[in-house]
């Protein structure tokens, strides 16, 4: 009850440009169990080299002066739950069409948002449950998932970066992606941001993440 009106709210904070994105906090139904329902905790939404999402430091952590329930900002996104101004979808550019089936699609719309003029925040006050299962229900075939994120990293990843990705996703150096073209025109329509903007403004901690054959 009542998740939907303290992310609207937050949208309408956000000021006339419509850019933030809003995701309320995900608590946990137990699969095996849908009355065990279990509070998640604050924590920001990141990812790793290879483009894989996971939750990391709870906002406090990372910033000393937090107050909960405040919104506060994620560099990323965990997946499809959140809100987003119509107008600002539309000129932002959506989903990239050309990713298949499911995964990488998130990593994505973060890097874009951010880089793009835009902001991502967690709206503690709104919570809806999640049924996280220890299986997929659907099947999902790894080379789609990997040529997506190969897709996000071909337009995103600037310079070195792109072979920090292939150090720890070797594989999608042979995998084929598609035409990214499109999306790299929209980046540069968009005037966004650089790689290193995004680590030093929005997620530093991406510096500490290993890479493989990097000390």
């Amino acid at each position: 009850r009542h998740w939907l009106e303290p992310l609207l709210e937050q949208l309408a904070a956000g000021g006339p440009e419509h850019s933030t994105v809003v995701m309320p906090t995900l608590d946990i139904i137990p699969e095996d169990d849908f009355t065990a329902y279990k509070t998640a905790h604050h924590h920001i939404g990141g990812f790793d080299w290879s483009l894989t999402f996971n939750w990391k430091e709870v906002a406090e952590k990372r910033n000393s002066s937090y107050v909960y329930p405040d919104p506060y900002p994620t560099p990323a996104l965990s997946g499809g739950i959140f809100g987003i101004w119509r107008d600002f979808w539309d000129r932002s550019g959506g989903y990239d069409d050309k990713m298949g089936e499911w995964g990488g699609e998130h990593i994505e719309m973060s890097l874009r948002t951010w880089r793009c003029g835009g902001r991502i925040e967690v709206v503690p006050c709104s919570r809806i449950g999640h049924v996280f299962r220890q299986k997929n229900p659907y099947v999902v075939h790894t080379q789609t998932v990997i040529a997506n994120t190969k897709r996000a990293a071909l337009v995103w990843l600037d310079g070195d970066y792109l072979e920090k990705y292939y150090s720890q996703q070797p594989g999608a150096r042979y995998i084929e992606a598609g035409d990214v073209s499109q999306r790299v025109a929209l980046k540069k329509r968009l005037q966004c941001e650089s790689m290193d903007w995004y680590i030093e403004n929005v997620y530093p901690e991406l510096k500490k993440e290993k890479v493989r054959g990097h000390r």
